[in-house]
């Protein structure tokens, strides 16, 4: 129990002390990116903004593209500035929510993956597959159909030395080929090939959203990380992020130390738990306690915010729309009162 209550004590510490050298709001999402934990994140970055920028601490296997783009755009319209901090695996959706910073930073041993479509395979309960693995199929069937054909052709024409002429053997091997590949091509639902490939088309069109506004990647960049990698586990470390983002630096000092500090979090992300914290403030006295609709009441004297209050909606097209875009002339207090 001691230890418990030390640990937290000094990640508090170093939460406090990271926000001061960075001058930056700081918080930690660690788990599965879904619309539970992006509105959690919501209602917290709205009672506890301090600052202009932010870092954002992932910690995640990825989850709902849709969520990471909320997640991204939260930061990017509050924030005049947002970084990701990556201590460990910040996969898939988490990948993608990271096209949203404006800078990229990374301990020696954090991963970014690619964002590639996941669903539940056909007549199987609860086991993902990816559209790269679809993808990696059908190719492979392709290709092994054109190595057979060719091969088959010639070598029918050769060895029968001219009495079975190039077209006749093309008829034959041709036919061949059909009845090998078919059952494996049957194998293959339409369904699911149409559905990852919307999918894929959500993952690229959500990057180049966010990275326009950060612009810290390139188109290509995100269409490389959609469709350019051979499975879903594909590591990205270090070395490779830096050839994708534009602004990619290693964690050092305090923001290294907070990172490792982070054992618990990193765990319970891999077991599916969702786990928020603010590491920039300590509880405001004046805080009230959740409204009947579960949403926070947004404290008084922090009348920038006051503005916008209000139980969670069903979608973020109030505050997405024109007048909310980040990086423009406005700040985000100006940005709120003008809603």
């Amino acid at each position: 129990m001691a230890g418990t209550i030390q640990a937290k004590s000094q990640l508090a510490k170093l939460g406090l002390r990271a926000a001061k050298e960075h001058s930056s709001d700081i918080y930690v999402y660690a788990g599965r990116i879904d619309e539970k934990g992006s509105e959690a994140l919501r209602n917290e970055v709205l009672l506890a903004r301090r600052s202009e920028k932010a870092i954002l601490i992932l910690i995640t296997t990825g989850g709902s593209g849709s969520a990471a783009f909320k997640i991204a755009r939260l930061f990017q319209t509050f924030y005049d500035s947002f970084d990701i901090f990556v201590p460990a695996h910040c996969k898939s959706a988490g990948t993608l929510l990271a096209l949203g910073a404006n800078r990229l930073w990374m301990s020696p041993f954090a991963e970014l993956g690619p964002i590639d479509a996941q669903g539940l395979q056909r007549d199987e309960l609860g086991v993902l597959d990816s559209s790269l693995s679809t993808r990696a199929s059908l190719e492979a069937i392709m290709e092994t159909s054109f190595s057979f054909f060719n091969d088959s052709v010639v070598n029918l024409a050769t060895l029968s030395q001219g009495s079975i002429s190039f077209k006749l053997a093309a008829d034959i091997c041709g036919a061949m080929a059909t009845k090998i590949m078919s059952p494996l091509v049957a194998k293959i639902d339409p369904a699911v090939l149409g559905r990852e490939k919307r999918g894929l088309e959500q993952g690229i069109k959500y990057g180049n959203q966010l990275a326009s506004i950060s612009g810290n990647a390139g188109e290509d960049a995100v269409v490389s990380l959609a469709q350019d990698y051979p499975y879903h586990g594909f590591v990205i470390d270090f070395a490779h992020a830096k050839t994708l983002f534009r602004q990619v630096h290693r964690a050092e000092g305090t923001l290294l130390a907070l990172g490792n500090e982070l054992g618990d979090s990193i765990r319970h992300a891999s077991e599916g738990d969702i786990e928020i914290k603010t590491l920039h403030k300590t509880k405001l006295s004046n805080a009230k306690e959740e409204t009947s609709h579960g949403t926070p009441d947004i404290p008084d004297g922090f009348p920038e915010m006051s503005d916008y209050c209000g139980p969670p909606g069903e979608t973020y097209a109030d505050w997405l729309d024109e007048k909310r875009q980040a990086n423009d002339d406005r700040t985000p207090a100006e940005d709120l009162k003008a809603a």
